[in-house]
């Protein structure tokens, strides 16, 4: 299903927001393979903080970055949900396509601070409404970078206020990562990018679309919590 069709389908016949249960299936997915996911975590901080210091283009470089980053925890999470054996350098397996990537992340970060400087409401609700713009060019072929945006904005708009305590969520968990000597961060971090999985996964069901692979092979979300 192309993403067009897929974001019609669910505008028109809705879908379930099930916050709990991506809580939990990122929590398991984390505890599946955590050594991964603590070692990349403490790689990606180093390599975002090194592109900050980049002369003129540090911020330009630390943005487009870390979408490619993060998206190396979507990466490895399908790849376990998938019921396949993870390795660390599937976690930059997405810089493959870091080209449109970037588009998306260097325009949904221009646009969101853009509307944080004139009135904080539009930079919270284009953070929220644009928090599934990255994994959908990522795993939707032939999709431009305005169109993943628009996408985004269309779903998550359908259930704004869930997603808005999703990350409200996100951001208490990582609060208290924080507070645990900042080590737990190392956990905390990644956790919060495997929820944001979770969520994709179970509202965008990218896999419906991929023909490479078997569907008894796909481990439902609710079956990794066990």
């Amino acid at each position: 299903m192309d993403i067009e069709s897929k974001v019609n389908k669910l505008i028109n016949e809705g879908f379930e927001f099930k916050l709990e249960q991506y809580i939990a299936t990122g929590f398991a997915i984390f505890k599946r393979e955590y050594g991964l996911f603590i070692g990349f975590s403490i790689v990606g901080v180093l390599i975002s903080m090194a592109a900050a210091f980049i002369p003129v283009v540090g911020s330009i470089a630390q943005i487009v970055l870390t979408g490619d980053l993060n998206l190396g925890y979507f990466y490895v999470a399908r790849k376990i949900k998938l019921g396949k054996k993870p390795t660390f350098e599937d976690f930059f397996k997405p810089f493959n396509s870091i080209g449109k990537i970037a588009g998306v992340a260097l325009l949904t970060s221009l646009v969101t601070i853009i509307g944080f400087i004139c009135l904080i409401i539009p930079g919270i609700y284009f953070t929220v409404a644009w928090s599934l713009a990255i994994p959908i060019i990522y795993f939707y072929s032939g999709i431009g970078v305005w169109d993943s945006m628009e996408a985004s904005r269309r779903i998550v708009s359908k259930h704004w206020l869930s997603f808005f305590l999703l990350v409200i969520c996100l951001l208490f968990i990582n609060i208290a990562g924080a507070l645990c000597l900042v080590v737990g961060l190392l956990v905390t971090i990644p956790v919060s990018h495997l929820i944001m999985y979770a969520a994709f996964d179970d509202i965008m069901k990218p896999d419906e679309q991929n023909q490479e692979h078997n569907n008894e092979d796909d481990i439902p979300l609710e079956e990794l919590n066990d």
